[in-house]
């Protein structure tokens, strides 16, 4: 009796270990369940996070593609703000110069050459937006300082509070995209200077300081600022003019169509009439488009 007892005792004991292992298995596993439910759903917010940062991006960028064109500003305007563009000019303007685009978007590299050795070296950060980000600055101060240059240049569209074409901040030059090559001439021809004095790295930082201080100082950044105004509203005046040439161009060529079109067709129904044969209602004409001649064809 004694021994059924104890053998009842023990299965009973088996039986409430089996049920704790159980609940401890079901309850590990229900652990695991909402960890993993926890992390796809952390994972899926990360996702949501990166694909809404992405879409806000793009619609910033599209606002401000929208500003753009509200005020007119139209990529003949932008012009230098780009780094294609930009690369171009400073290769004709300094053709003794080495001139280089780190890749699509990059930066755009100036080595200032004397003697066919480097004097210098100048880099440009191009944005086209319509405000003046304080990302934009530091990106362009960590590319002066990543790139070894002696000067960082910002080059925008954009605007900020007292900016009006031309200034300094975090180190580096921030100034319109008419006033860039004039800027630009400006720190090459002092790198030029540095170099023909032979100044050591820490005279030619004092140097380049100084320069800065100078060139956006109000004695230097009056005449810099008016030369950048008055070369951005002749710009936008040349834009206004070439439309305007265009649009008559067109018309006169409508008119030289029209006039080609209804002498023809009297001439056609001449020689119907002359064959006794009824004359051909006059339809509208088909305009061809006008085609201004490229560069090649033109004498």
């Amino acid at each position: 009796m004694q021994k059924l007892k104890k053998q009842a005792e023990t299965a009973k004991a088996v039986a409430v270990a089996a049920k704790r292992k159980e609940q401890e298995t079901r309850a590990k596993t229900k652990q695991k369940i909402d960890a993993a439910k926890k992390e796809a759903a952390l994972a899926e917010h990360r996702k949501t996070a990166i694909r809404d940062k992405r879409m806000m991006a793009r619609i910033k960028k599209l606002e401000e593609e929208k500003k753009m064109l509200q005020k007119h500003t139209s990529p003949q305007e932008i012009g230098l703000a780009d780094e294609s563009v930009l690369v171009r000019k400073l290769r004709k303007e300094f053709p003794d110069d080495q001139i280089e685009h780190a890749g699509k978007g990059g930066d755009v590299l100036h080595y200032v050459m004397l003697d066919k050795e480097k004097a210098g070296c100048i880099v440009y950060e191009c944005k086209r937006t319509d405000r003046i980000a304080s990302d934009h600055v530091d990106q362009t101060a960590l590319a002066k300082k990543t790139r070894h240059a002696d000067y960082g240049i910002l080059v925008t569209t954009g605007t900020r509070k007292r900016f009006s074409g031309l200034d300094q901040d975090a180190g580096i030059f921030i100034v319109a995209q008419s006033g860039v090559l004039t800027l630009a001439r400006i720190c090459r021809d002092s790198l030029v200077a540095m170099a023909k004095q032979r100044l050591d790295a820490a005279a030619k930082a004092a140097a380049a300081k100084r320069l800065m201080d100078y060139v956006t100082s109000s004695v230097c950044k009056t005449p810099l600022e008016e030369a950048i105004s008055h070369t951005e509203r002749a710009q936008k005046n040349l834009v206004k003019e070439m439309n305007q040439h265009r649009r008559d161009w067109e018309e006169r060529h409508e008119v030289y169509q029209t006039i080609h079109y209804d002498v023809s067709h009297v001439q056609r129904n001449l020689a119907r009439v002359l064959g006794d044969k009824d004359p051909l209602k006059l339809e509208k004409p088909k305009f061809e488009p006008l085609a201004l001649p490229l560069k090649s064809d033109r004498p």
